[in-house]
């Protein structure tokens, strides 16, 4: 069995700490109700609603956690639930999207930024930014990160030099 790589840089995605979040809220609903009502009879409806509303929020820790989470090890980089080989990475491609894309003509842009998103996503997941990948095989495509800067020092002494 061989031990994990480690991470040469990582982002969770969401943190399970919004699963804090329900059970403290039907606590203090259930207090409120007991304070100002002066009832403590209908508890169990508060306990219903909550953990009606921890399985949405758990689901969505769950998809942040899964989709919106970056590692890059030695052997590969993931974003999202897509992995891919760094052997496979010819070069980090320069460039970086304008800041206010609203305003900005469509030469701003590099052309990296209309190629296929990593982690099978229709777009960059919001507050990330995308950073161009050429591939062996010729094509781009577009890795992503909070910090895009340091995902690339990370990635770019990992390439081979072509």
């Amino acid at each position: 069995m061989t031990a994990p790589a480690t991470a040469l840089y990582a982002e969770r995605g969401l943190s399970r700490i919004w699963l804090l979040l329900v059970p403290a809220a039907t606590i203090a609903m259930i207090v409120t109700q007991a304070v100002l009502v002066g009832r403590t009879s209908d508890w169990w409806v508060w306990v219903v609603l909550g953990l009606g509303c921890q399985l949405f929020v758990w689901m969505q820790v769950t998809a942040g956690r899964t989709h919106v989470s970056v590692e890059l090890t030695p052997e590969e980089l993931r974003c999202g639930d897509e992995r891919i080989p760094v052997a496979d990475i010819a070069e980090i491609l320069p460039g970086k999207a304008p800041d206010h894309p609203r305003r900005a003509k469509p030469e701003d842009f590099p052309s990296w930024s209309s190629s296929r998103v990593m982690g099978r996503l229709p777009q960059v997941p919001r507050r990330r930014y995308g950073m161009g990948l050429r591939l062996t095989d010729g094509s781009t495509v577009q890795a992503w990160a909070r910090n895009d800067y340091a995902l690339r020092a990370a990635l770019g002494p990992l390439l081979t030099p072509a």
